[in-house]
């Protein structure tokens, strides 16, 4: 690629101006500083280019990035690729093989499309050898930048096998299973599976087709619990006691996943399957031998609490898992479903605690969380935003049932107060009795908003359409899914006005693709992540999966799901997916810097305060919200937008 010489006034002029502030340039004297500018040239490089290979001769030249950002990485004897920095506007690269003169070390690979001015060696120790504060600084700053990186890399390396949570994130299932599972056949009896599980010393022992995919799972408790306590005949097929169906993961996946399962489905074995054939069985043992601070042990102590208060100290723990699962790299997708989960069991263990308190409910219920909660995307402490369902029949509207669940719904709020959940601002909580009803008046709720739609009520129900069951009768809440699914093939007018809602919130971008801040007020020169961030693709993943009749809540899963429905383009889910993941990730790291800073948690940003790279993929993803807009424009623009404006 050809430089294109700095040679008139004018261009030499924007180079002088540009120095002025890049360290240590900017501490030369006025005449050197020109003088050196004419010496400069600007290169351009496009996105993936290789600037500078390692084993290569040195490059003949130092460069300051004017524009666009750069990594610096090594490969290691396996293929490895470990990036050591990354370097952004106004940063210099190529110091050590400039000053060295030998072989370089480090391979330099423009990160998006890059503009470089380019200082000639000889120039560069020219200004060096008149300026040894100059020579000082780079080795400071440059040289020592990269031991304090190396050194880091260094213990984290030889630390692997000693710091046990980096395997969660660094491992597959397959590397962590030692032998095959214990299996047998649809038609084996029960005597014989027993004894095949007790010769084998499995506590778990899966029952396989003709075809050898897993179809259920018997666990020693099934043979004490399901056998004896039942009284059934040994000689029956084992069908008649295993739990199906078998939770997997495949062999490639990582064990955080499995975790993952563990904890969603409230299981202790999970099989692993390598294309659907059975491989192995990982159980919640394997995963404590390779934790310390474990997400599943925390889950354990949540549980054995037998009080408020013992809650309330292990709920203070949730949020110390967050920076234990940001240093080890897990995606911002997974940190919000494990605080999710915890969370729910903090829910689940304050309702047990009030059940012994109060007695047995009159009528099955169903506790359901809405919101940020209710897609399992909190970060860090999340409002109260509940319900409870509970079951029609004898007794639904009688003074007994109302008064019980009354206290049930105080007990549990002021729980969750003393635990850390602040109460919601707009009282969507099961305190409030609009959400506190047996299932025939939700079963209306839902087709009032769906049938009878407006703008108010559309927006107030919104956070409805993210319910989730977390305790309690489950099948309340189907039933109530099913129903609100019903309706909503034929609800266009509806699905119009959640689209409407769903393009409120614009992306902060100007022409230029400059950021848009607020200029006054509390938040001067700061945007809100949330608000014009995750919101946006939250909503527009909410309205496309309604459409499509797809069941999940969670954002990230919504847009998996809208994949092969075809409904959006497959090219800009995968952006949103990125986006959605960014925004996350960059809100949970300005969330945890504050809270160690002992302030309180905020989606705002400076977008002045974000490196180079940083500021380009949130422009990257402020442009998919963009595109993501302009699909639910396409799809729902109807002609009563007009009349919705507020």
């Amino acid at each position: 690629m050809s430089p294109h010489t700095s040679t008139n006034s004018t261009v030499t002029d924007s180079v002088v101006t540009f120095l002025k502030y890049v360290p240590p340039f900017q501490f030369l004297p006025a005449a050197e500083l020109l003088a050196l500018a004419t010496t400069m040239s600007l290169e351009y490089f496009p996105k993936d280019t290789t600037i500078i290979s390692a084993g290569s001769p040195p490059p003949d030249a130092l460069y300051i990035i004017q524009k666009g950002g750069v990594k610096l990485a090594l490969r290691s004897q396996v293929g490895k690729e470990l990036v050591l920095d990354m370097r952004s506007e106004g940063e210099i690269f190529g110091l050590l093989s400039f000053m060295g003169r030998d072989t370089t070390r480090l391979d330099v690979t423009a990160l998006e499309d890059t503009l470089c001015y380019s200082v000639p060696s000889k120039e560069m120790q020219k200004v060096i050898s008149r300026h040894a504060e100059m020579a000082d600084y780079l080795l400071r700053t440059s040289v020592f930048r990269y031991m304090d990186r190396s050194l880091n890399e260094l213990r984290a390396q030889t630390n692997l096998m000693g710091d046990s949570e980096r395997l969660l994130y660094s491992i597959s299932a397959r590397d962590v299973i030692k032998a095959p599972p214990v299996i047998c056949k649809e038609s084996t009896t029960i005597r014989d599976a027993a004894r095949i599980a007790s010769k084998s010393g499995a506590t778990a022992l899966f029952v396989v087709d003709a075809n050898g995919q897993a179809r259920g799972i018997v666990t020693d408790r099934d043979f004490t619990r399901k056998v004896v306590g039942n009284g059934l005949s040994p000689d029956l097929p084992v069908t008649h006691i295993m739990s199906s169906p078998v939770i997997t993961v495949e062999t490639g996946e990582k064990v955080f996943q499995v975790l993952l399962r563990m904890l969603g489905h409230n299981i202790h074995h999970v099989l692993v399957t390598e294309n659907g054939i059975p491989k192995g069985d990982l159980n919640s043992h394997d995963l404590m031998l390779l934790q310390g601070k474990s997400p599943l042990n925390l889950a354990r102590h949540i549980q054995e609490q037998q009080t408020i208060d013992g809650l309330a100290l292990a709920q203070k723990r949730i949020s110390g898992l967050l920076p234990l699962l940001l240093r080890e790299g897990a995606k911002a997708g997974h940190i919000t479903r494990v605080v999710a989960e915890m969370n729910d069991r903090v829910v689940a263990r304050i309702l047990d605690l009030a059940t012994d308190q109060l007695g047995a409910p009159p009528l099955p219920y169903c506790w359901v969380v809405l919101g940020s909660e209710g897609r399992r995307e909190q970060t860090f402490k999340t409002d109260q935003d509940n319900a409870i369902i509970y079951a029609d029949g004898d007794g639904a509207t009688s003074t007994a049932a109302g008064e019980y669940f009354t206290r049930l719904a105080t007990f549990a709020q002021d729980a969750l107060l003393r635990c850390g959940y602040p109460l919601c601002q707009g009282n969507l909580m099961a305190s409030n009795p609009r959400w506190r009803q047996r299932l025939a008046v939700w079963r209306n709720y839902f087709t009032a908003w769906i049938t009878q739609a407006d703008l108010p009520s559309v927006d107030d129900a919104l956070l409805f359409f993210d319910m989730r069951p977390v305790a309690g009768e489950f099948s309340l809440f189907r039933e109530l899914a099913a129903h609100t699914r019903a309706l909503l093939p034929n609800a266009g007018f509806f699905k119009s006005i959640l689209a409407k809602i769903s393009i409120e919130h614009k992306p902060p971008l100007g022409f230029f693709r400059t950021f848009v801040v607020d200029r006054a007020g509390e938040h001067k020169d700061e945007l809100d992540l949330k608000w014009y961030g995750t919101v946006p693709i939250v909503n527009a993943a909410r309205v496309f999966a309604l459409d499509q009749g797809i069941e999940h809540t969670n954002t990230l899963d919504r847009l998996a799901a809208l994949q092969p429905a075809g409904s959006l383009n497959q090219a800009l889910i995968r952006d949103l997916q990125e986006a959605f993941e960014f925004l996350t990730l960059l809100r949970l790291e300005i969330q945890l810097q504050r809270t160690r800073d002992e302030l309180p948690p905020t989606n705002y940003v400076q977008p002045e305060s974000l490196n180079h790279l940083q500021k380009s993929l949130l422009k990257e993803a402020f442009h998919a919200i963009a595109r993501a807009q302009s699909a639910v424009i396409d799809r729902f623009q109807s002609a009563v937008w007009s009349q919705l404006e507020r």
